[in-house]
């Protein structure tokens, strides 16, 4: 057997959890101990008694060689002594060292809370693991805290003896050292085996209550306070411990990484690359390979500064001109597009190479693995582990790379929703709830704006602006609301001077107060005003008289005639709503209003949704009497540029079919409304591209430059628009007027007419008409037709379903 040499140390393994102090004035370990083989001597005479299979004859022989050598029975101070008999030790040896395990073992035997072996196997003492002064670099612990668990580790020992109380450190000890091939770190789990090791009290031993053992343990910091209450000097230690060795390298290092990836820093800082990297490495213990990792939080946003912010990869790098388009027919394309896994053995002999290939080459790659990092069913990025030696990682690596793709991914997915924050921050402060369609432009200034100020440059946001975009407007507007709102009012104030009036009626029959004549004429005359016309203030001069010279009288005119309190009562009812005034016709009215908007709202938001899917483009609604809406469409808005003329003529026609269809739902709702209102509905057809900017001031679109602002006077007076010549309003109820300025724009919506016409959509007849010029607006002229509401359309689009097909077919034809 082989051996390893004892030496003096006054350290031990810990790692404290506790972030409260350590309490230990001494220097060096306070315990009296010494290395002894009696325990182990003692071990064997007890196996004679008690083992009736053991080779009887052998122990005995042994026994009678110990007899012979005084010197093991003793302790031992002197280590030489080990050496002088050598084969005794290897006998007495035999039951803790296995023959059959020797060559593999990592397993010694050391003097009480040393780490210096006096026996150990050959490939411990190969691996060096004890032996040395290095002890706080193996173990990465500062030696008060090594001298600290040293002496925590004896009290236990003591309390458990003596007290009867357990109670233990639950903490591995890990070496850590460098293999000699690789130089890579290795690790090893240190298990102590206390049976051969024994202690003693010198005298009596103290009395200890159990309040105060638990007073030590809840103050196991503070070892000062238990040397007082267990000075060291009334204990000694003997016997010997047996220490076995776990290599534990990849649970450490999963464990580690796990920490490690937990640092918001880990994906995002070179410094923190490099520690994921050099990790790997011990992983899969090739000192050589290189890691890469790069996201990919949406395929529209591979190309955009967003996506390349936490590019860290062998070629997708923060510098990288790659784009998606780079990724056609490489071998990255299956794993950002399909999740799979790809191993390539060698890249020198794939047959045929993309540009993506040829970088890896130039980098030195040859073998490498390039893995999808999924976060929660979505595919978040790409991991790739590289080799300059073909073959290195192969199918095999996998399974080890499996077992921490998802922390990988964990911290892909912090690091972009960190990032997705701060851009959110950003664009919240600066601008406001953004269309998705545009919200890759925003946040590429936001970006932008965090490199600056990364940068410590200029912190001034750029400006957001969408070029040679086609501009598509349409409103459906509740025809007369303001006079209906009137009306309303004046129902509900006349129905209310009634209540009042027959209150003073009531009253006045056994109240014979002239004052009550003058407020009966009072009440009438103020119902005379608003029958003719309802003023601006008359409704607050109503309710001012109502509530301060007729309702404070309710009360007394209850007491002196009880015959008055059934009309108080029927007053009181009425009015019995959060804003104290009769409300019946204003509340059928703003029902009625309320249903419109949200029927039309809420198709148009459904067959928006849609129409995104055939063409992105730029939707914004906002409701008044009525709902307006603006669409814009064209290649600035995308990410990829990829516009064609196609796509408007298509969203022209779905925005014509899309308002006859909300004509028809109106007027099918008439007949569920309490008031039934109707609408009137305005497209406006503006050919010639136009620039859009987003104003910071006001959080929204507008347009820009001085050819374009007609267009936004144009809508902004559409609905005053009369016809030349006459006082008729452009827009009627039942009807779609088309407001126009070039003859080709007639031309084109004449062709969507007649398709119309054909599917049952409008009405045979077309009206061709010269608008009143308006101020700051002349030459306006208009298409008006008459929506059909015939039931038995060609296709049934009551669901809305059919818009967009019928739509594209149209357009494309």
């Amino acid at each position: 057997m082989s051996r390893q040499h004892k030496g003096s140390f006054h350290e031990t393994v810990v790692s404290i959890t506790n972030n409260d102090e350590i309490i230990l004035s001494v220097d060096e370990f306070p315990f009296e101990s010494a290395l002894s083989l009696s325990p182990l001597i003692a071990y064997w005479e007890d196996k004679l008694i008690s083992d009736p299979n053991c080779n009887a004859s052998k122990i005995s022989e042994l026994a009678g060689m110990l007899r012979r050598k005084s010197d093991l029975i003793s302790p031992i101070h002197d280590v030489s002594i080990i050496d002088k008999h050598i084969d005794t030790v290897d006998l007495l040896m035999e039951d803790i060292f296995a023959g059959a395990l020797w060559e593999n073992d990592l397993k010694a035997v050391v003097a009480p809370f040393h780490f210096e072996s006096f026996y150990a196997t050959p490939k411990l003492e190969e691996l060096k693991l004890l032996g040395g002064n290095n002890y706080s670099e193996k173990l990465n612990i500062d030696k008060k805290t090594l001298l600290f668990r040293l002496t925590l580790s004896a009290y236990t020992i003591i309390l458990d003896k003596f007290y009867n109380a357990n109670f233990y450190i639950d903490e591995p000890f890990i070496f850590t050292i460098k293999d000699k091939f690789t130089n890579l770190d290795r690790h090893y789990k240190l298990t102590i085996d206390l049976k051969f090791m024994e202690v003693k009290a010198k005298g009596e031993v103290k009395k200890l209550k159990a309040q105060e053992i638990n007073f030590l343990i809840n103050r196991y910091n503070n070892l000062d306070l238990w040397m007082q209450k267990l000075p060291p000097e009334n204990f000694e230690f003997s016997g010997f411990a047996i220490y076995d060795f776990t290599d534990v390298t990849i649970e450490e290092t999963i464990s580690s990484l796990r920490y490690e990836l937990l640092d918001r820093d880990s994906v995002a800082t070179e410094e923190g690359f490099d520690i994921l990297q050099q990790k790997l490495r011990v992983l899969f213990g090739l000192p050589g390979i290189k890691l890469g990792f790069a996201s990919c939080p949406a395929m529209r946003e591979f190309d955009t500064t967003y996506a390349r912010k936490i590019w860290n990869g062998l070629v997708l790098t923060h510098g990288s001109d790659l784009k998606l388009a780079d990724l056609k027919g490489s071998i990255y394309e299956p794993v950002i597009k399909k999740g799979h896994t790809v191993i390539v053995e060698d890249l020198k002999v794939l047959p045929e190479p993309t540009k993506i290939e040829d970088l890896l080459l130039e980098h030195g790659v040859r073998n490498l693995i390039v893995a999808p990092l999924e976060y929660e069913g979505r595919i978040i990025g790409l991991m790739e582990l590289a080799s300059p030696i073909p073959g290195e990682l192969n199918a095999l690596s996998t399974i080890r790379l499996k077992e921490v793709l998802s922390l990988f991914a964990l911290a892909m997915n912090r690091g972009l929703e960190e990032l997705r924050s701060s851009i959110q921050n950003i664009i919240k402060e600066k601008y406001t709830a953004i269309h998705p369609i545009v919200e890759w432009r925003f946040t590429q200034a936001a970006i932008n704006l965090l490199e600056k100020m990364e940068r410590n440059a200029t912190s001034e946001i750029e400006p957001i602006v969408f070029r040679d975009v086609y501009p598509l407007y349409g409103s459906s507007d509740i025809r007369g609301s303001a006079i209906e709102r009137n009306k309303a009012i004046q129902g509900d104030l006349l129905e209310q001077l009634v209540l009042a009036k027959e209150v003073i009626l009531a009253a006045k029959d056994n109240l014979p107060l002239t004052i009550l004549d003058e407020l009966i004429f009072k009440i009438d005359k103020l119902s005379q005003n608003i029958v003719q016309d309802l003023a601006s203030d008359e409704e607050s001069i109503i309710l001012g008289f109502l509530r301060e010279e007729i309702e404070p009288l309710f009360e007394h005119f209850t007491k002196q005639n009880p015959a008055a309190e059934r009309a108080i009562q029927v007053y009181r009812t009425a009015i019995n709503n959060p804003y104290k005034v009769v409300y019946n016709k204003r509340r059928a009215y703003e029902e009625s209003m309320f249903m419109i908007n949200e029927t039309i709202s809420t198709f148009l938001e459904r067959e928006e949704e849609k129409a995104q899917q055939i063409f992105p483009h730029y939707f914004e609604k906002y409701k008044t009497d009525g709902l307006e809406y603006n669409i814009y469409i064209g290649s600035s808005l995308l990410n990829n540029g990829n516009f064609q003329p196609i796509y408007l003529k298509n969203m022209r026609l779905w925005q014509l079919m899309l308002t006859c269809e909300v004509a028809r739902r109106i007027h099918n709702l008439r007949a569920n409304l309490k008031l039934p209102l109707e609408i009137t509905q305005l497209i406006l057809v503006h050919s010639d591209p136009i620039s859009i900017r987003f104003r910071l001031d006001e959080k929204k679109f507008d347009v820009e430059g001085a050819n374009n602002i007609r267009y936004e006077i144009i809508k902004k007076r559409l609905d005053k628009a009369t016809v030349r010549g006459t006082e008729e309003r452009l827009t009627q109820p039942n009807k779609i007027a088309i407001v126009y300025t070039q003859q080709k724009e007639v031309n084109e919506y004449i062709r969507y007419i007649e398709f119309l016409q054909s599917e049952g959509y409008i009405g045979k007849h077309i009206e061709r008409l010269e608008l009143e010029e308006m101020q700051g607006v002349q030459g306006l002229k208009a298409l008006r037709i008459e929506v059909s509401f015939n039931e038995h359309l060609r296709h049934d689009i009551d669901a809305g379903d059919e818009l967009l097909s019928i739509a594209q077919n149209a357009s494309l034809n």
